[in-house]
Parts: C-alpha cells; sequence; structure tokens
C-alpha cells in the first residue's frame, strides 16, 4: 500500500546551475517527493540522491505549490522566463496527481508567468491537462516526451510495473501531435537495458513507432547501475530472468556504466542508424528562443552542443564545446555585443576553432545592423 504525506517545504523551484544540453531545461520543479511508479531500473534508488529506502512507498505531497510557486515569481529577481522542467527523480504524473493536482496547479502558474514547460511522463493522466499544455505552447513553448523502451509489454511491465503500457504511451504520443500540433512530442528511449531491450528487433521497433507517431525527436541512452540501485535492480532481476545476471555482473563488472566501452558505442550507432533511416531526430531541433538579448546566445550553444554530441557518438573529444554552449547559455549579456568589441575570448572555453565556429554562428543567426537594432 502507498501512503501520502503532506508536507510544506521552503523552495518550490529550483534554478540549475548550467542549462541542461539534451533538453534545454533551466528551471526544475518537483510537485512530489519520491515516486510510485517502482521501476526497477530507477537510478533515484543509488545512494547520490539521498532518499529513503521506501521512497517508492511513501509518497510525500508537497503543500500549497500554486501558492507557493506564485510568490516566488511574482517577486523573483534572478529568474526569468525560460524552460522549466516537472519531475526529476519522480514522475510529476504518478498516480498520486489524480487527487492532489499539484502538477495541475503548477502549470496554471507556469502559463500565467509565459514560463516554457518540458515534461517527461509514464502516465498517459498527463492527457487530462492537454488544455493547459495547449495554452503554454501557444504562449510560449511546450515539450512532452515519454519514456518508452520497449515494445514488448512483458518486459515493459516488469521494469516498469506501475506505469501506462508501452503501447498506451505510443498511442498518447499520436493523440497529442494530433489535437495539439504546436506541442513538440518526444520519445525518450532510456534507459536502454541490455539483453532485455537491445535486441536489433526491439531497437528498430521503438524507432519504427516513434515515426509513425511522428514525434519531434527521440533521446536515448544505457543504463547505470550505482550501489543500491544495482543491488534491487539485481534482486528483481533474479526474480524474474535469474540467467541474466551473470551476464550483467559480467558487462559492468562493477562499474555504474557498461565496462565494455565497445557494448555503448554499437548501440548507439544502430539508435543512429534507425533514426536516419526513419527519419527521426535523435536532436531536439526546435528549442524555446527567448525574444531577448538570450536569442542569438542560445541559437549558438544550441549548436555547439549539437556539435559536441555528434563528437561524442564518434568517440571524440567534445568537452571544449560543451562547456562553451554552457557558459554561453549562461551570459548576462549579448554575445552579439561581446563580438562587435572583439570580448569573445572572455567566455570560457571560447578560443582557437570554437571561437572561430562561435563568429560563423553569430554571423548566421545575427540579423541586427546595429546595436540599438538589438536591444530593442
Amino acid at each position: 500500500m502507498v501512503k501520502y504525506e503532506l508536507k510544506d517545504f521552503s523552495t518550490i523551484i529550483n534554478k540549475m546551475k548550467y542549462i541542461d544540453s539534451w533538453w534545454y531545461i533551466r528551471y526544475t520543479i518537483n510537485p512530489y517527493q519520491n515516486c510510485e511508479h517502482r521501476c526497477i531500473y530507477c537510478d533515484a534508488r543509488s545512494e547520490r540522491y539521498h532518499l529513503a529506502e521506501d521512497f517508492d512507498q511513501t509518497i510525500i505531497v508537497k503543500k500549497n505549490v500554486k501558492e507557493q510557486l506564485d510568490r516566488r515569481l511574482s517577486k523573483a529577481r534572478t529568474f526569468i522566463p525560460d524552460i522549466t522542467a516537472l519531475g526529476g527523480v519522480n514522475d510529476c504524473y504518478m498516480p498520486a496527481e489524480k487527487e492532489f493536482k499539484n502538477t495541475r496547479q503548477i502549470l496554471e502558474v507556469l502559463l500565467k508567468y509565459k514560463y516554457p514547460v518540458s515534461i517527461s511522463t509514464k502516465s498517459t493522466l498527463i492527457l487530462r491537462d492537454l488544455d493547459l499544455f495547449q495554452k503554454i505552447s501557444e504562449e510560449s513553448w511546450c515539450a512532452i516526451a515519454f519514456t518508452i523502451t520497449s515494445v514488448d509489454e512483458e518486459v515493459s511491465s516488469f521494469l516498469e510495473p506501475y506505469a501506462s503500457s508501452s503501447e498506451e504511451r505510443f498511442l498518447a504520443l499520436e493523440r497529442i501531435k494530433q489535437e495539439c500540433p504546436g506541442i513538440q512530442t518526444a520519445i525518450n528511449f532510456m534507459p536502454i537495458v541490455p539483453f532485455l531491450e537491445d535486441t536489433d528487433e526491439n531497437l528498430e521497433a521503438v524507432v519504427r513507432r516513434a515515426h509513425e507517431m511522428k514525434v519531434d525527436n527521440i533521446t536515448f541512452a544505457g543504463m547505470t547501475l550505482r550501489d543500491q540501485q544495482a543491488l534491487y535492480f539485481y534482486r528483481k532481476l533474479g526474480e524474474k530472468y535469474p540467467d541474466l545476471v551473470e551476464k550483467f555482473q559480467t558487462l559492468y563488472q562493477g562499474n555504474y556504466v557498461p565496462k565494455d566501452k565497445e557494448y555503448t558505442a554499437a548501440i548507439s550507432k544502430k539508435v543512429v542508424q534507425l533514426c536516419n533511416k526513419y527519419s527521426v531526430n535523435y536532436r531536439i531541433k526546435r528549442r524555446w528562443i527567448p525574444s531577448d538579448y538570450r536569442r542569438v546566445n542560445y541559437l549558438v550553444a544550441q549548436e555547439l552542443a549539437d556539435r559536441a554530441y555528434e563528437l561524442q557518438l564518434q568517440g571524440k573529444f567534445s568537452n571544449r564545446y560543451l562547456w562553451a554552449a554552457n557558459y554561453i547559455n549562461n551570459l548576462p549579456q549579448s554575445i552579439s555585443v561581446l563580438a562587435q568589441n572583439d570580448q569573445l575570448e572572455t567566455i570560457q572555453n571560447v578560443k582557437g576553432e570554437v571561437k572561430q565556429e562561435v563568429e560563423r554562428l553569430i554571423k548566421k543567426y545575427d540579423k541586427s545592423t546595429t546595436l540599438e537594432r538589438y536591444f530593442r
């Protein structure tokens, strides 16, 4: 039995040190603490999240979220609208949301202040709030992703026992795209669980369905196995697939990611090839772009982050491009102004070939001809 506990919290929204380079998230909000989906691979079980052992059985419901968030955004001096993700180490549309509606209340406030929204879920309960998501997409920007990692319902129900079925999630994506075409839709193909979901048949089936559902992109990644997370996963795996335990232990060899780098590279290569085959993006192509001084900054940073990701897929050094993107995302002024004043090298990691690439991208995106026009 899952039990709910209502609790006051001193903070409601978190500003990330650096904008995330996969979904371009600046802020995060957790409407609840802990999660009742009980996914057996969940990395929230690892010690680095400092959650209680019964985190999937006791759900903490944050009190007065609507009033608290409204008050925070109305008085915030350092907050300006940017992509806000709901959930993190939990699913904001877990069953608790049916009763408490914390997620819907938060969305109402984000709509009021015109904050763009990014949601990732495994629950079709999200369809209840399509009216709000449609308005958010019209006022700013909205992206909805479903985590889907297998077309085999037996495997899905084993790994994610209290989530909606994979087929229900596929159909939800289709409905969102049909009814609200302005909303970006995606599949989070993560984690791709070795030996259960990494077959050529499953990889292709997920990407093919993504194409059929007309999603805007797929994001994919492998599975981590850290400390308590690994212990729980191995215990559950042994109950259902005991013959796979030794295979996992051989693949990981005590690491939190597979020891065999060639295995990881091969899976990535296959997914990329399938995305190309079915014309599905494996990176977000339409990031939210503000109309203020950050416009060119964000466009330049996105291209640098994409470049870093492509280099990573090729097994090449990519950190200089990624960190340049991070610092450009955080600039308190226009990168165009810095370029015009020959100050690009004051930005960390913007030197040498990275600087040359940044200069090219500024010319590509900065349509202003004078400083006065840029600051209008």
